[in-house]
């Protein structure tokens, strides 16, 4: 995009920087509501792309069979992690938006996720090499 040999880039992300010095402009969010980094940039579902959502989601995962305790340990440690500002602005940076949930709350959206993009994983006949 800098260099000119691109006239369009879907970024999760790492060029934001470059829109916040001006040197790129962001036309649209991908995610079904605006980021509140760039309230004024429309999602692309509001830019005509109706329905359009391709927000993403990150988690940490932990083996089956792991004690609760220890589950709650770490959700309690990234919590707080989540909170501390130099961690905060880093996942900003990327795009995102810390976004603490419980276990409950990560496996509802995780099975929401695969709900929503499975039948398109056997339509294209994507797989895993």
């Amino acid at each position: 995009m800098l260099g000119g040999q691109l006239q369009f880039w879907f970024d999760p992300g790492p060029g934001l920087k470059h829109v916040k010095e001006g040197k790129l402009k962001l036309l649209a969010v991908g995610s079904s509501k605006r980021s509140p980094q760039f309230p004024d940039v429309p999602t692309l579902s509001e830019s005509g792309l109706a329905g359009f959502d391709a927000d993403s989601i990150f988690g940490i995962y932990a083996p089956t069979g792991t004690p609760p305790a220890v589950v709650a340990q770490l959700h309690s440690e990234i919590v707080k992690a989540l909170a501390v500002p130099a961690v905060a602005d880093a996942i900003k940076a990327l795009g995102a938006e810390p976004a603490p949930m419980s276990r409950e709350e990560f496996i509802e959206r995780h099975a929401r996720e695969r709900e929503r993009f499975g039948g398109l994983v056997k339509d294209l006949g994507l797989k895993v090499d």
